[in-house]
């Protein structure tokens, strides 16, 4: 037996999923995650599996460890080295502000303080000619300003970052700089930035340079510990860490860069929804992965999903480096319900995570949660949760939910029923941004419904964004864990040069494609693949005057001046599709040169489910409240008693180990041939907009 195994560290749970393609066997755990030592709660998994170290021939690990350093700001005391004038990049930052007319907004801090923003007297211009040399008086005295630094001892752990004023055109000095820190500070950890983002625009190269710097001890120690104990377990076979952008590196390799890491759990969801998108017949898909304590959202259109090349950490921190397209909201089971200042019932972002979780738990949380709420409404059994692993208390939900009902001057079940429905338009709008917003009509897709939560809210988003097929897949509870051992290796490489179409030269265009697609090659092969790799190539492009690129794919083989005009075309018809119009004529400017190599990973062959020889009978019956119809009496079944073909009419509710889907009223059932739930006979009457919950307001 050899199990490729995905393990997802999500804030709430950390789940585990192994497959042996050869007996087309699966292998599910799941286990509260251990916030303060997410490491511990990989092996609680590992161990709860069963499988032994023998029997593991790949681990992929999906991890949220730096994407919460930066939210909780837990990272690294981060010492910023820059161009000598140019300390208070980060702190100006842009001019735009999040709400045009207020004035009392305050920008956010950048993860490093201003007293430890030191400049290096040097300068490089923008075509990567040195105009003030980099002396060794200039190392000695950065240098000494870098220890007094180290020496002020804070509690936290220091790393270095280094970003001179156009390093990506020529990164000499930034490389000096480098190798003076390292023979001057060995136990130094040092983020350069033409090594983590060579990219132009220098307040985003910077600041995502001291991201990466911010959470390296963090991911390092992470990686360090988990291969140790993975070691002293006896596997010994080579293991990964999801990276953002859908691919996965190897661990060792994650620790000199972690800002690639940075969605790590989050990626594993969107190859999950794509690929069970797939076994439906679907190429468009509206992937809701629902956690305990956060929601993604992403879109698969024609079969692919989108890519981004920033993400903002909060409003005004973006950070610059491959991501998979996909926004992320706090609202999941975990989502506390409070009321403001104005007496108006809100729901998240604040979660009550893992410890101790919602009321229900019956670990001390005091505040009411989407949790509770469902549990209250009977779309929740308290003693099949997780299985009957985490037996659930009816009373602790209704004493906290109480609290907010005695304030809204409201029932009980009138006030979980609206935490409910405000968590569902948080989640609506989400996929309002990720379509409507875009032009996209999400009539036309269909919604893929995993994470824990995702299944039991499907049915009330389709009916409110208008979409008219859902599909739960197997185990839904661990997506991310399926996606992360279904990913690709993927390396991708990026090089900024300003080029205009008035002077352009195809043979530069070529040796520049050539040197990165070696490059990317060349990390892929390192990182154990020894496939074929497909290679993908674009140029981020704009026309002359404009602040914002748009990235063209470049069509295989040499580049040359007839390739170079159907990119141009492509540009042109790219634009008019995004803002109505297009310049005829107009000057362009080649801003990026993008590479990614890819490595394809064998995909999972599904196990077949058994056929339905008969009706299932349900396990039992509870009056279950829905939004439209009140209460009724509802069918419940187990997932493992419903055989491929099983046709149910809701309203119904299918239980399994880790999660709960709920058919609502008049809405069909249909279990498909390896085992995936179709639901179908959603009420689309009020179409993409969908019907806003607004706010409650006793």
């Amino acid at each position: 037996m050899a199990y490729r195994v995905g393990i997802d560290t999500g804030g709430t749970f950390t789940d585990l999923i192994a497959f042996d393609d050869a007996r087309r066997h699966l292998i599910i755990a799941k286990r509260p995650s251990t916030p303060s030592a997410p490491q511990k709660a990989v092996f609680d998994a590992l161990e709860r599996s069963g499988i032994a170290a023998r029997e593991i021939d790949f681990l992929i690990l999906g991890t949220t460890i730096a994407i919460n350093s930066l939210h909780e700001r837990t990272g690294a005391r981060v010492l910023y080295l820059t161009t000598a004038g140019f300390e208070d990049v980060l702190f100006i930052q842009r001019l735009h502000r999040k709400h045009h007319y207020d004035l009392q907004w305050i920008k956010p801090d950048p993860f490093c303080e201003r007293r430890d923003c030191l400049g290096v007297v040097e300068r490089v211009n923008k075509d990567g000619e040195v105009m003030i040399p980099l002396t060794d008086e200039a190392l000695e005295e950065v240098g000494g300003a870098v220890a007094a630094r180290l020496a002020e001892q804070d509690g936290r752990p220091a790393a270095i970052a280094v970003n001179l004023l156009f390093s990506y055109a020529n990164p000499t000095h930034e490389r000096r700089v480098a190798d003076f820190l390292a023979a001057r500070f060995p136990r130094a950890l040092v983020s350069v930035s033409h090594d983590v983002a060579p990219i132009w625009r220098e307040y985003e190269r910077g600041l995502t340079t001291v991201i990466d710097a911010y959470v390296k001890p963090l991911v390092s120690g992470f990686v360090g510990e988990v291969d140790r104990e993975l070691q002293r377990r006896g596997v010994t076979v080579p293991w990964a860490i999801m990276k953002s952008n859908g691919g996965n590196m190897l661990a060792a390799s994650a620790e000199s860069q972690p800002v690639q890491v940075l969605l790590s759990g989050l990626a594993g969801g969107m190859i999950a929804g794509k690929y069970f998108g797939e076994r439906v017949g679907s190429r468009n898909v509206i992937s809701l992965d629902m956690g305990g304590t956060s929601t993604d959202v992403g879109v698969v259109g024609d079969g692919e999903f989108g890519y981004t090349t920033e993400y903002q950490v909060e409003w005004g921190l973006p950070v610059a480096a491959p991501f998979v397209d996909l926004t992320t909201i706090g609202a999941g089971g975990g989502s506390i319900g409070w009321i403001d200042n104005g007496g108006f019932l809100k729901v998240g972002p604040q979660s009550a995570g893992a410890d101790p979780g919602p009321a229900c738990y019956g670990r001390g949380g005091a505040e009411a949660t989407v949790t509770d709420a469902n549990l209250i409404l009977g779309r929740l059994d308290p003693r099949y949760f997780l299985g009957g692993e985490l037996p659930l208390d009816p009373d602790g939900a209704v004493a906290a939910v109480g609290v907010l009902a005695d304030r809204l001057g409201a029932g009980v079940e009138e006030t979980a029923l609206s935490m409910i429905d405000l968590a569902n338009e948080n989640m609506a709008n989400a996929i309002r941004l990720v379509t409507v917003e875009r032009g996209l009509d999400p009539r036309e897709f269909d919604l893929v419904a995993f994470g824990g939560a995702g299944p039991l809210h499907a049915a009330d988003l389709a009916e409110a964004i208008g979409i008219r097929r859902i599909v739960v897949p197997l185990h839904p509870g661990l997506g991310s864990a399926f996606g992360a051992a279904l990913a690709d290796l993927r390396v991708d490489r990026i090089w900024t040069h300003g080029y205009r179409s008035t002077n352009l030269d195809p043979s530069r265009f070529d040796e520049r494609f050539n040197a990165l697609t070696a490059s990317a090659i060349r990390d892929l092969r390192e990182e154990g693949f020894a496939g074929e790799p497909v290679v993908l190539r674009s140029m981020s492009m704009r026309y002359l005057g404009q602040n914002y690129e748009q990235d063209i794919p470049v069509p295989p083989g040499p580049i040359t001046a007839q390739s170079l005009h159907e990119v141009m075309r492509r540009f042109d018809r790219q634009h008019e599709q995004f803002y109505g119009y297009h310049i005829s004529g107009e000057t362009m400017e080649f801003v990026h040169f993008n590479v990614s190599a890819i490595g394809r990973t064998p995909k999972v062959d599904l196990p077949a489910v058994a056929p339905a020889d008969e009706i299932p009978r349900p396990r039992a019956a509870r009056r279950v409240r829905f939004k439209v119809g009140g209460g009724q009496s509802c069918p419940i079944f187990r997932r493992g008693d419903l055989g491929a073909g099983t046709r149910l009419r809701g309203p119904a509710l299918v239980e399994e180990e880790n999660s709960v889907t709920l058919v609502h009223p008049g809405q069909d059932l249909e279990v498909t041939r390896d085992g995936m739930l179709i639901i179908t006979g959603i009420d689309t009457a009020t179409g993409p907009q969908g019907a806003h919950a607004g706010t409650f307001r006793g």
